[in-house]
């Protein structure tokens, strides 16, 4: 459940974020605060459940959660299974070849569109995916090369600036983990994994990640991520 106190450290945990100097040259985006209220609607409706699973993703895609503020936000899967919408405002600096639309954005993310197309797939009503489980994004912050504009991801952060974001985001995992009596963390690629398995947590399920920069990902993730359900019924995790 989404209480005001999970709010709070939600919000601090934001805020400290933000708050990093970075040295790896690039720009930072902060969607969950920028689209705060896409991201708040979100987290009412993706905490409503248990929580005994969640699933974590890397960090913001730049035509998905970057643009929306929903994990994985894919905009069909944001405006469509999910049945979100709301304001979504400019981060203080844009990189030229990555502006901020909102939902106005015109690509749809292929990670994100292939995810919640697995969820939808096997949980056609999104409220009995959410009354057991949720989705979040480990790291809430975005990363863009200064000269291309390209996607940069925590892993390929300059060292000292990895283990500070890291840190921060580990701390923060521990409380919601903790606050939210999580039974299963389904880590949405290899860093994930790596970060849970940092935290100690007990009953890790690491499922690949849909990114098409992945080669094999297409053929993972074909039919709406069939197989992917298949793996996680398995598992007992759906």
């Amino acid at each position: 459940m989404y209480t005001s106190s999970i709010e709070r450290r939600t919000e601090k945990f934001i805020t400290d974020a933000a708050g990093i100097s970075f040295r790896t040259d690039c720009f930072v985006y902060n969607p969950v605060s920028y689209a705060y209220d896409v991201f708040r609607k979100y987290e009412n409706m993706a905490l409503s459940g248990s929580n005994r699973v969640l699933f974590i993703g890397m960090n913001p895609g730049p035509d998905g959660m970057m643009q929306l503020g929903v994990p994985f936000g894919a905009l069909s899967m944001v405006t469509g299974y999910l049945d979100l919408d709301g304001v979504v405002e400019k981060p203080a600096k844009e990189h030229e070849r990555k502006k901020i639309l909102g939902f106005s954005v015109r690509k749809d993310e292929p990670s994100g569109k292939a995810f919640w197309s697995m969820i939808r797939k096997a949980f056609p009503d999104r409220n009995d995916f959410f009354s057991f489980a949720s989705v979040q994004n480990f790291c809430p912050l975005a990363f863009l090369k200064r000269e291309s504009g390209a996607n940069l991801t925590p892993d390929k952060l300059l060292k000292e600036d990895r283990h500070v974001l890291e840190h921060l985001c580990l701390d923060y995992f521990g409380y919601l983990l903790d606050e939210l009596d999580v039974e299963t963390v389904v880590a949405v690629g290899n860093y994930v994994e790596k970060m849970m398995t940092v935290l100690g947590f007990p009953h890790i399920v690491k499922i690949m990640h849909p990114s098409p920069v992945n080669p094999r990902a297409h053929e993972v993730w074909a039919d709406e991520g069939k197989a992917v359900i298949e793996y996680l019924e398995k598992e007992k995790v759906f």
